[in-house]
């Protein structure tokens, strides 16, 4: 009798760790996967810069403010509008999961888009639709590994089987037509995947089995 106790009371302890470990895994996962809100990248970023704390307004000239959703954060854009010509100036960031705000740029066109150009927070800039999607038809990817890739008009047909260290980062590589001319986009993801592999290889050298393992964690 005293065994069949001492059984029964190690099942309840063992399903009692199941559950709990189940429990903390669950909430781990959860935690890894929270997002940040578009207006929580905004306020992060009008904390840092003040002169920015006055948009959106109707008072004129009229700002406002532009996001784009990305994977891991948001592009957000603060633009000057105009009368005249549609935007004055704009200054777009990125704002990551984690309220890391990098990538400043700053946008003053010197040339007024046509009836179809659209404001891209990403690259920051007027892009004339019609005459973007034209070209970025002949701008792709022609690298099948590693993590200095190439763009150009002669994508390759097929990649082989083989794997590279890094090879994982080039799913967030962005080949576009900028000013007529083919190539890479800023990719704030494409850049934390290459650092990401880059200390994997300093922290591991020759070491393959550790550097693979490592690498398995970079996103």
């Amino acid at each position: 009798m005293k065994k069949l106790a001492l059984i029964f009371g190690a099942i309840t302890i063992a399903l009692f760790c199941l559950v709990a470990g189940n429990w903390y895994y669950a909430k781990l996962e959860h935690a890894g996967k929270e997002t940040i809100t578009e207006s929580d990248a905004i306020e992060t970023i009008k904390n840092q810069f003040l002169e920015l704390s006055d948009y959106p307004s109707d008072t004129l000239p009229p700002r406002s403010i532009k996001l784009e959703k990305a994977n891991n954060g948001w592009h957000v854009a603060f633009i000057q509008e105009g009368s005249g010509r549609p935007i004055i100036s704009a200054t777009c960031f990125f704002v990551d999961d984690q309220r890391n705000v990098t990538n400043r740029k700053t946008y003053q066109p010197t040339i007024e888009g046509g009836m179809s150009a659209d404001f891209s927070v990403k690259e920051c800039m007027l892009i004339d639709n019609e005459v973007a999607e034209e070209n970025n038809n002949d701008c792709k990817l022609e690298s099948c590994h590693g993590m200095e890739y190439e763009c150009g008009d002669n994508p390759p047909e097929a990649c082989d089987m083989m794997y590279s260290i890094g090879d994982k980062c080039l799913q967030y590589a962005e080949c576009g037509t900028v000013n007529g001319i083919c190539q890479q986009i800023d990719n704030p993801q494409f850049t934390q995947c290459k650092n990401c592999v880059q200390n994997c290889i300093d922290a591991n050298g020759d070491n393959s089995a550790n550097l693979f393992e490592c690498e398995s964690n970079c996103k």
